[in-house]
Order: structure tokens, then C-alpha cells, then sequence
């Protein structure tokens, strides 16, 4: 039961609490948690922890043994959410403008609203509405399905060089990565990052194998390592989601400002699709 329900439902911690411990039900329990990202708490009376891997933390005036493989210092992860939106803050005022001038360029270049709005899987599993400048046709979504047999990329993901949906402003804005720049106010709101694994689509996490699922254990970002790849568009699918989990099991606030400053290269070196 437990990893079915670990798979389907947005899960954030398991609390074991009984007076008799089964251990094979413990490790079994652990061994899911951290495959998927998922923070496991063990009630116990024990003083200090046996296991490397676990801390003693208290909640309820209760000790448990929690064991975590992804990022919780707490002072660290509270720094990167205050700069999340401080930062774009500051961007949205800042780059104003520039959007102002692009959604005007996007409407007169094609019929259709200028705002991309697409449901796209974040923290946990959960959903949420990713806003992009408009880059296809209207009714893009309608015909991918037409289109399949010339992905150019393997596994649940979508890429294809010459799709003909996109708009020939939205190809220049694709190739700079300037039809991202909306996904500041998701990251304002709190729905994403500046730095994390890029959010996929709901169809595409139903195909992911579970240890895949562990790149839902961070808040999704604007730019990651794959993103700052010249060759991205090249990067087998399994790779892109190794490298994900790379940036997860590294990451650290130096590590967000090497890929944050790499990213605005990317995009003054126009190497995006």
C-alpha cells in the first residue's frame, strides 16, 4: 500500500509512530522515502542516533530519528526562499519593459493571447499554472499528438528542432529563453525557483520510473544543469533526470549562484531551443 500511496499522493513526511518497531517494515518504509525524496521521522527514545545517515529532531515534544536526502539546513533553504522573492521582485520591475515590448511583439505576430498559461507539475507532486509568453499557434496542444513521431528526444519528454507550431517570433524567443521570463511572478508566488529541476508536465511524471520521482523533491526552478547545456537538446532523457538529481544531492547556495550566472550566458549566447 504504502508505495502506491508514496507514488499517487503529495506526501511531504512519514511519521512511524508505535510502540513496537518492526524493523523490516522501518527499512523498508526508509528505503522508499529516500528513493522518492520523502522525509521519514522514526519515534524513539534513543539519545543519539546509531545510523549515519539519520539526526534527532523533536516534534511535539516527542524525539525522532529523520532521515532526508535532500537539502534541510534549515537556515540555508530559508535564505534561498527570501532570495527567490526578492530577486524577482526586483527582476519584474526591472525587466518591465523588455516584457511589455515582447508581449506587444507576440500579439501582433500572431492571433491568440500573449500569456501562455500551462499546468505543470511542482513540489511534491503538486500542480500548478506555469505562465510563458506565447510561442505556438493556438491549438498547439491539440496536434502534438500528430507530431510524435519526430521527437527528437527519448523517454516521456517532448523536443522537436523544427516544430512547426512555433510562431517565428516565438523561435527567437525560445532560442534567447526570453519566453521564460513570466515564470518570475511563479517564482514570486512561491510556486517555483530561480534555480531547480524544470517543472514537467502531469503526462510526463506518470511515465517517470520512481527513482525519477525524486526530482519533485525540490521546488522547481527556472534553470538547472540541464539548462545551461550548449548540447541540451542532445542529453538523453535519464541523463537530464541524473543530472537533476546531481543538482539535488549537491546543491547548495554557491552551487544556485554558479548555475543562476551560467544561465544569463545561456541566454546572451542564444543556445536555447
Amino acid at each position: 500500500v504504502l508505495p502506491e500511496l508514496l507514488e499517487k499522493e503529495s506526501i511531504d513526511e512519514i511519521l512511524y509512530i508505535k510502540t513496537k518497531i518492526n524493523p523490516i517494515e522501518v527499512r523498508e518504509a526508509i528505503r522508499l522515502c529516500e528513493e522518492l525524496g520523502i522525509v521519514f521521522r522514526l519515534m524513539t527514545n534513543d539519545q543519539q542516533p546509531k545510523l549515519t545517515n539519520a539526526f534527532v529532531s523533536n516534534l511535539a515534544n516527542e524525539k525522532f530519528l529523520t532521515f532526508i536526502n535532500v537539502p534541510y539546513k534549515s537556515s540555508a533553504v530559508t535564505t534561498k526562499k527570501i532570495l527567490d522573492v526578492i530577486i524577482s521582485g526586483i527582476l519584474l520591475i526591472l525587466l518591465s519593459p523588455l516584457m511589455l515590448i515582447i508581449g506587444l511583439l507576440v500579439w501582433l505576430s500572431s492571433f491568440g493571447p500573449v500569456i501562455y498559461r500551462q499546468t505543470r507539475v511542482g513540489f511534491r507532486g503538486r500542480t500548478f499554472d506555469l505562465y510563458k509568453f506565447r510561442t505556438m499557434i493556438i491549438g498547439a496542444d491539440e496536434v502534438r499528438g500528430e507530431l510524435d513521431e519526430f521527437n527528437e528526444m527519448d523517454g516521456p519528454a517532448f523536443k522537436m528542432k523544427n516544430d512547426p507550431r512555433i510562431t517565428r517570433v516565438g523561435r527567437f524567443l525560445r532560442r534567447t529563453g526570453l519566453d521564460e521570463l513570466p515564470q518570475l511572478i511563479n517564482v514570486f508566488k512561491g510556486e517555483m525557483s530561480l534555480i531547480g529541476p524544470r517543472p514537467p508536465l502531469p503526462e510526463e511524471t506518470k511515465e517517470y520510473k520512481r527513482w525519477q520521482l525524486r526530482r519533485l523533491s525540490v521546488k522547481p526552478g527556472l534553470s538547472c544543469f540541464w539548462q545551461i547545456k550548449p548540447d541540451r537538446n542532445d542529453i538523453k532523457f535519464e541523463k537530464w533526470m541524473e543530472l537533476d538529481l546531481a543538482y539535488i544531492d549537491n546543491w547548495s547556495l554557491r552551487l544556485d549562484f554558479i548555475i543562476l550566472v551560467k544561465t544569463i550566458r545561456t541566454v546572451f549566447q542564444r543556445t536555447g531551443l
